[in-house]
């Protein structure tokens, strides 16, 4: 497997991993004890799975190669319920309990992200989730949280590196500073077709500097050939909202531009996404409606089908739900000692069972 991840050098010597870890090691040391034992990380709560394919990397820096055919687990994007084996390693306890707070660390907040983005992929109902949390994560885990998000189900992501982890292109053609510096949509629309890169479809930001149906209206009768609109309504305007989004729809497609995409980006959560949904069937029973008391149309069936199905938009941007998401919980339990089984109080002594899990591959 091609390492993907970075993994630092804090990590690798066991920095992060909790004191009274290290503390135990070292007494044990002393004591000439390093049992060989069986370490399982369980879920407490339902989620999706993500970090494993880190994990995993991780275990192939540390483990011997002879203590490497007992490493079994879930694979990312795996939906898991509370309770549940996720991952199971088997070696001797010196050599895993520096890296247990690192593992489970991996594992709970990269869980997070996945599941954050899976509860946006589902209240969507099939329109794609792009996730453009990078300004609300830390440099460091923004590469990890956009993978996350795709392995939670998001069809794209904003950060460069988040894009080269998931082998997808990055999201956003358009930055809001390019209207802002050039001072005019048009004008800025003009130089992203002109100057930007080739390969990118063309998408629009609107309603950064001036009202969304007006600005729509001249970029599409200016550039008729792009790809679509980005409705970016700032907060401080109330937002973009399914209610605007439907008048831009509606707007576009009377003046005849029913290709040109929308997308929709801004703080929503699933309850809102939800939203989106609901304007969207009550659209499409309009459309549905006005298509039934008109008689004279002459369109074959081919085009009318295509028109009743389409989607009020084509992709929702998420600004902070799937980046801002809980990390989920997750423990690592010491459950065999040398072959014994063995647990603490509330859990079962000895391996668990889960035919779900495979060896990893290092």
């Amino acid at each position: 497997m091609v390492d993907k991840f970075e993994i630092s050098k804090p990590i690798l010597v066991g920095e992060s991993s909790d004191a009274s870890l290290i503390r135990t090691i070292d007494i044990l040391r002393v004591e000439g004890i390093n049992p060989r034992v069986t370490i399982e990380v369980i879920a407490n709560e339902n989620g999706v799975l993500s970090g494993m394919r880190e994990a995993s990397q991780l275990l192939g820096r540390i483990l011997p190669e002879a203590h490497r055919e007992g490493a079994w687990s879930l694979s990312d994007g795996d939906v898991f319920e509370k309770n549940e084996l996720i991952l199971q390693i088997r070696s001797t306890f010196a050599t895993v309990a520096p890296f247990i707070t690192a593992l489970t660390g991996i594992i709970s907040s990269s869980s997070g992200w996945a599941t954050g983005a899976r509860k946006c992929v589902d209240a969507a109902n099939g329109i794609p989730i792009v996730n453009f949390g990078t300004r609300n994560a830390h440099p460091n885990i923004v590469g990890n949280m956009d993978y996350s998000s795709v392995q939670g189900g998001a069809k794209g992501c904003s950060s460069l590196i988040g894009s080269r982890l998931t082998d997808l292109t990055p999201a956003g053609s358009m930055d809001e500073n390019l209207v802002l510096i050039l001072g005019d949509v048009v004008e800025a629309a003009k130089s992203l077709i002109e100057n930007g890169e080739e390969n990118i479809p063309k998408v629009v930001s609107i309603g950064i500097l001036g009202d969304e149906s007006e600005e729509a209206k001249k970029v599409v009768e200016n550039f008729p050939s792009i790809r679509g609109l980005k409705i970016e309504t700032p907060s401080e305007r109330g937002g973009a909202n399914h209610h605007l989004l439907r008048e831009i729809r509606e707007r576009l497609d009377q003046l005849g531009f029913s290709n040109t995409q929308l997308s929709i980006s801004g703080d929503f959560t699933p309850n809102n996404i939800s939203d989106i949904i609901e304007i969207e069937s009550e659209w499409l029973a309009d459309v549905s409606k006005s298509r039934n008391v008109i008689t004279n149309i002459e369109e074959d069936d081919d085009v009318q089908d295509r028109t009743l199905n389409r989607r009020l938009v084509q992709a929702i941007g998420v600004n902070r739900f799937i980046a801002c998401h809980s990390s989920i919980d997750i423990g690592a339990y010491l459950k065999e000692i040398d072959g014994n089984p063995v647990s603490k109080r509330g859990k079962i002594p000895g391996v668990s069972a889960n035919g779900r899990l495979t060896k990893l591959s290092f």
